[in-house]
């Protein structure tokens, strides 16, 4: 089996990746624009600002994003 022709790592990959990040991203972009104050328009920039950086990232890099990530909110976010 070729490398290509291997399910695992095929092309849906940066898919499912990347909606996964543009979901979770959501939630992290929604806790900076409360923290700033902002409402309506410039919420929803922020929100979709980072959580298209956060799907992009997934996208990209897959799994070692997702460590990255998962250090980062245990290091600004200490509850979790």
């Amino acid at each position: 089996m070729k490398k290509h022709d291997d399910y695992i790592s095929g092309p849906h990959h940066y898919w499912i990746h990347f909606g996964a990040g543009l979901v979770f991203g959501a939630g992290p972009g929604l806790s900076i624009a409360g923290w700033l104050g902002l409402a309506g328009w410039h919420a929803f920039g922020v929100v979709a600002a980072i959580a298209l950086g956060f799907a992009y990232s997934c996208g990209q890099w897959g799994e070692v994003a997702w460590k990255k990530i998962s250090e980062w909110l245990q290091r600004w976010w200490p509850f979790l």
